[in-house]
């Protein structure tokens, strides 16, 4: 539950994230949103890693994790304002900057903490410390300099994390003490990106003086399916295969399976529902003022390159953990792809219709295909 309770600040961030994007939607603003996103999913995924070795709820680290959310918190704050030009000591990058600091710090002393009597462990995370050192650096560097160069230095950040983690990682210090955990914590923050995609098709949404209309509730509905059809896909899809390979796996490959499965591979299904959201809000408004005009090409942009990240991913995701290609995702991917060439030239409200078909006719596919043969394996 205390997990549950650290996820709440994460739904706040990336509803900061979203709001971010929309204020002022365009091609600049949506690059910046992932970049947030990148340095949130860092913070997010070090901590169940943490918890996946030690009760996050019990002894000294639960100072160290209630610090972290407080940071966290005070990040999302900012969010919206990361890139706003201040000319006074403690503009909301450097803000964001030192509270991003103070979380990668309360994460590496619980993790060197709780790894004591485990020689290895603790020599890899005192490794990762320097990747870790320097991308604080970057960060703060980025946010004193502001504008363009605040961009690159924050990129480098996380190509620093991630990038230079995962060649550390070779070292195979980290432990994934219970697979369940591992799959359950990256199946609930899936959920709780669907949710933004549930409050981006909900909220908004205007009514008459004597209630919903029925155009706005069908629209509604249109932008529902498409959470439905995305979740389908995942949860009826590979998760459970990806689950049983995981637990399969012995003790010295299960930490890179979770690696580049689920830490850097659920990645892009993260930000691509994060910018479904943030997608279907924009479509949804087209909609509802002109739907016989197409739709923004911020819109589209937004909606089917989530999409397509996240169909992309989950192609991907069964390949790292079992060898093989998801098909139905691929496919769904490269649809997308044409789908947003299409939608700058058609009425606002086919591309609805035509995303909710696609991603309805994927979430079968995968469910009387893939999905069903992965429950047919022993």
């Amino acid at each position: 539950m205390f997990e549950i309770f650290f996820d709440l600040v994460f739904v706040f961030a990336l509803m900061r994230v979203i709001a971010l994007m929309e204020e002022g939607p365009g091609a600049v603003s949506l690059g910046r949103g992932l970049l947030l996103l990148l340095l949130l999913w860092w913070a997010w995924s070090a901590f169940i890693w943490l918890g996946n070795r030690v009760r996050l709820d019990r002894g000294a680290v639960v100072g160290a994790v209630l610090a972290a959310m407080t940071a966290l918190f005070v990040a999302a704050l900012v969010i919206p304002s990361a890139w706003d030009a201040h000319h006074g000591p403690w503009g909301p990058a450097l803000v964001l900057a030192l509270a991003i600091t103070v979380v990668r710090a309360a994460y590496v002393s619980a993790f060197l903490w709780s790894a004591r009597g485990d020689g290895r462990l603790r020599t890899q995370v005192l490794i990762d410390l320097a990747p870790q050192s320097a991308s604080c650096v970057l960060l703060v560097v980025g946010a004193v300099l502001g504008g363009t160069a605040q961009g690159i230095c924050w990129a480098l950040a996380f190509a620093l994390d991630f990038g230079v983690g995962w060649l550390l990682s070779r070292y195979n210090g980290w432990r994934v003490a219970s697979p369940a955990h591992f799959v359950e914590r990256h199946g609930l923050v899936l959920i709780i990106a669907l949710g933004e995609t549930v409050l981006s098709a909900g909220s908004g949404l205007p009514t008459a003086d004597g209630g919903p209309t029925l155009p706005t509730l069908g629209v509604g509905t249109l932008g529902f399916a498409v959470v439905v059809g995305l979740w389908w896909t995942y949860f009826r899809g590979p998760s459970a295969s990806a689950h049983e390979a995981l637990s399969r796996a012995g003790a010295a490959r299960r930490p890179a399976l979770a690696r580049d499965g689920y830490t850097l591979g659920h990645l892009p299904l993260v930000a691509g529902v994060v910018y479904v959201a943030l997608g279907t809000r924009l479509l949804l408004d087209d909609v509802l003022a002109a739907p016989g005009a197409p739709a923004r090409t911020v819109a589209v942009l937004a909606l089917t390159g989530g999409l397509a990240c996240y169909y992309g991913g989950l192609g991907l995701f069964p390949r790292v953990m079992g060898g093989r290609w998801g098909r139905v995702p691929v496919v769904a991917a490269a649809v997308t792809v044409v789908l947003g060439v299409v939608a700058l030239a058609v009425p606002a409200f086919a591309t609805l219709v035509v995303t909710a078909v696609l991603v309805g006719t994927a979430a079968l596919a995968v469910q009387h295909g893939e999905g069903a043969g992965a429950r047919a394996r022993p």
